[in-house]
């Protein structure tokens, strides 16, 4: 019998082996698998932990702190690079993992430069900040680009294209799934975008932290908080609005020239939260705790400024002020400065530096508040003198609170002194910031007639508008020690805002506003804030009520300087009787707007959110900023002359301000005590122990984020006996 024939014995049949190849092939699917799902949600959460860590070595709460005390907004975050990530998931797998790893890599280095952008200005990167070196404009030390860790990313990027190439292999993909994931990315984010059906910023409780950006960043995370931003960037245009319209409205609003002979220093100050106390009652005073304002007040230009903020929001009531355009016009609780202007804008600045007049822009506190170091450049100013170029009584940030007014009064004298001809000054003072803590006594309110909380919030606050008064007395009384004629307008920005407003404006307190936004007259009563433009020439009593977005356009007509087309619309308005702008809340009670405001509408919406077209369909309304725009007084700051006793030496700079700081060059500060100022130079001794042999040393200006503003050149000093 054949072999072959054999019957097969019970117990031998052999087990049945699985093709290797398909083993084989079945592991690399499954690792493909986990490999794109990784770059679906692994590699979006492992860049938002990347990008948090980065970020946070600029911000003052750690990442740990934030995923437990903002859960739900870190969630958010998280929800929101899944889903950006998972657009590019309809892509080839190939192309899908390399994109996602370029786009990691695009927000990493975004994360780098909010970085950055928060250590030299205290705010991160919004839309309109193409380029963050326009950020480092007044900077001494530039940011250093690390190019040995940029060629060493290039190489990786590079391998990693590759490997992604060559060593994936290539499987059949559903693209019905594929199409679903990009979807539902694609609806996530445009509801995170439409806030339809539903807002999930409101949801997750999203902050807007205008009067320091940064805590937006720290409490809402880095792309949150950036989308938040994008959103409110987006300013849907005026009906109408094209380049035909706003050629039209160029051609419409000529300004009218200016007229010839000697023209007068013009001094813009706004007094933070100023306001006349005795609006509160004067039932309640002993005596006016502000006179110089009232005898001012009485023999000029005066009246109500409504103001569009309350208890906060400087920035944009000096926005109207300087730039002629209203905050009307803009979404509720936005600030143009951080937000909108990031190009050239008219302003009366630039209207004023054509006529030849020296523009200064001056603020005591720090000069990255609000962004005004860029801004003011951006504004048409010649030079910004913040905080940390004065000779403040105490430095910013020491806890003496913000600076005294008499700050602003040196200032804006030493910068009228430092110029030939005309010059035209914007002054931002700080005295009377909140917080307006409780105060036992003052002489100015009686005892007994009001609830004694209610009394005690005023006492404090009416001791700081007495004391801004009396500095205001001051500058008037020095303005007219001066051979040259000035026009002074002074405002303060809005009411102030207390720990318990109902205790002060409402039925606990003085009952002048029980319901500030339900109510209109209540509304009103908590936005008149008065007003007065004074000249030391031809002065006389008249009463006006504004918006605050007329004082560049009375202030240009009454220095006789030619404005521009924002100006001659406001113009045309106060010819009309319409020097009020209505409130968005309460048109109908304040007669809406009428065509000359609409125009300014558009106006507005072109230079700020649009085209631009009025670069070049009006000619010369929009102007280049000053190249040589400088923070500080004075251009430079130099070294004149040292002089030495056996002991020290005694350093003579000049520009220098009082708390500058003497540094090696090696970084190490040394002690130099400031001793005075003398028509711009500052004597400063130092100790001759202090002093190393063959050391380098510098005077630097530095701002609250360790930056240098301005410095000296590197000097020696010699080892005399």
């Amino acid at each position: 019998m054949s072999t072959n024939s054999l019957p097969e014995l019970e117990g031998s049949r052999q087990p049945k082996r699985e093709n290797k190849p398909l083993v084989k092939m079945r592991y690399k699917k499954s690792a493909v698998q986990l490999l794109t799902l990784f770059f679906m949600i692994g590699l979006p959460i492992l860049t938002l932990v990347i990008s948090e860590h980065i970020v946070r070595e600029a911000l003052a709460m750690p990442f740990s702190d934030w995923t437990t005390g903002f859960t739900k907004r870190f969630a958010l975050n998280i929800l929101l690079l899944v889903a950006l990530f998972n657009l590019l998931f309809i892509l080839p797998r190939k192309w899908f993992m390399l994109t996602s790893f370029l786009l990691s890599g695009i927000l990493i280095v975004f994360a780098v430069a909010n970085k950055i952008k928060i250590e030299l200005r205290n705010a991160p990167i919004a839309v309109g900040d193409f380029a963050l070196f326009n950020e480092l404009k007044g900077l001494d030390n530039p940011v250093d680009l690390n190019w040995g860790l940029i060629i060493g990313l290039g190489a990786a990027l590079i391998a990693i294209i590759v490997a992604i190439f060559l060593l994936v292999p290539k499987f059949k993909e559903n693209w019905i799934y594929k199409g679903l994931v990009f979807l539902l990315s694609a609806a996530f984010l445009g509801m995170v975008w439409t806030d339809y059906p539903i807002s999930l910023m409101e949801k997750v409780q999203f902050q807007n932290t205008w009067w320091q950006q940064e805590v937006g960043t720290m409490r809402n995370g880095l792309f949150g908080n950036f989308a938040m931003l994008a959103k409110q960037t987006q300013i849907e245009p005026p009906k109408g609005y094209s380049k035909q319209k706003i050629e039209t409205l160029g051609k419409e609003y000529k300004p009218a020239a200016g007229t010839k002979g000697e023209k007068p220093n013009v001094i813009f100050l706004m007094s933070e939260a100023f306001t006349d106390p005795l609006h509160f009652g004067k039932q309640y005073f002993t005596e006016d705790p502000i006179p110089n304002f009232h005898s001012l007040y009485n023999e000029s230009l005066h009246g109500t400024m409504y103001s569009p903020e309350f208890g906060g929001g400087t920035a944009n009531v000096e926005f109207e002020a300087l730039t002629g355009l209203s905050r009307q016009f803009m979404p509720d609780n936005y600030i143009a400065y951080q937000l909108y202007i990031k190009k050239p804008l008219p302003s009366a600045a630039y209207a004023f530096r054509d006529a030849g007049y020296h523009t200064t822009a001056i603020h005591s506190y720090y000069g990255w508040y609000y962004q005004r170091q860029t801004v003011y450049r951006l504004l048409g100013f010649d030079r910004f003198i913040s905080g940390e170029f004065m000779d403040l009584d105490h430095a910013n940030g020491s806890g003496w609170g913000f600076p005294k007014d008499n700050s602003i009064t040196n200032s804006t004298i030493q910068a009228l002194d430092n110029t030939k001809g005309r010059d035209f000054i914007h002054a931002v003072s700080a005295e009377a910031h909140q917080p307006y803590r409780p105060l036992a006594d003052s002489k100015f309110l009686k005892k007994g007639v009001l609830p004694e909380a209610t009394r005690q919030y005023l006492n404090k606050y009416t001791e700081k508008m007495h004391s801004v008064d009396t500095e205001l007395g001051r500058l008037v009384k020095e303005l007219k020690k001066r051979d040259e004629p000035t026009i002074l307008v002074f405002w303060g920005d809005h009411y102030p805002t207390f720990g318990n407003n109902n205790q002060v404006f409402g039925a606990q307190g003085t009952k002048i506003a029980n319901n500030i936004m339900g109510n209109y007259q209540d509304f009103m009563n908590s936005h008149d804030v008065p007003y007065f433009i004074w000249s030391s020439e031809n002065n006389k009593s008249q009463k006006l009520d504004l918006s605050p977005n007329q004082f560049s356009a009375i202030s240009l007509e009454m220095a006789g300087v030619k404005g521009n087309t924002v100006t001659a619309i406001l113009d045309k308005m106060r010819s009309q009787g319409k020097t009020v702008i209505p409130y968005n809340k309460w048109q109908k009670q304040m007669g809406g707007q009428t065509k000359e405001m609409q125009d300014l509408h558009m106006l507005q919406y072109d230079l700020l959110h649009g085209k631009r077209y009025a670069s070049s369909a009006v000619p010369g309304l929009i102007e280049k900023p000053n190249k040589n725009y400088h923070l500080g007084l004075y251009s430079t700051m130099k070294v004149q002359k040292t002089t030495f006793t056996a002991d020290q030496y005694e350093i003579f700079v000049k520009g220098a301000p009082k708390y500058s700081k003497l540094m090696s060059k090696g970084g190490k500060e040394v002690k130099a005590v400031w001793n005075m100022d003398k028509n711009g130079i500052a004597s400063f001794t130092v100790k001759k122990a202090d002093i190393k042999p063959k050391e380098s040393y510098r005077f630097a200006v530095y701002d609250s984020m360790n930056n240098v503003l301005r410095g000296t050149k590197y000097f020696k000093l010699k080892q005399t006996n």
